[in-house]
């Protein structure tokens, strides 16, 4: 991801995720301070939101920064950063335990 490319995958991710949010560009342009054009030229890559805009709005769509920054096609990787972010906050030995259970999923889906 380079340049304008940069620019508009991370505007996709944006359009996407709001739109899972089920939330228009109305409202995260009002939730942000911003004109609804203004989400609409980033989503569609037509200007480049900045680090703290794009900080707003990975807070409104409940999702961290470099999730809007992922490459679409390292899902494996993107999951295991998802889960990594979850549990980061966590104490040591409760991360263990998710761990543990992750492993534990894993067994009894692999003999289905």
């Amino acid at each position: 991801m380079q340049g304008k490319g940069l620019v508009l995958e991370v505007g996709a991710r944006i359009a996407a995720r709001r739109k899972a949010a089920g939330l228009t560009q109305a409202q995260v342009a009002e939730a942000i301070g911003v004109e609804k054009e203004t989400i609409s030229r980033m989503e569609n890559g037509v200007i480049s939101p900045t680090l703290p805009r794009l900080q707003q709005i990975a807070d409104i769509l409940d999702c961290s920064l470099s999730e809007l920054f992922r490459c679409e096609d390292s899902l494996d990787s993107e999951h295991s950063v998802v889960i990594g972010e979850l549990i980061q906050t966590l104490p040591e030995s409760e991360r263990a335990i998710v761990v543990k259970f992750v492993v534990e999923v894993v067994k009894v889906l692999r003999t289905r």
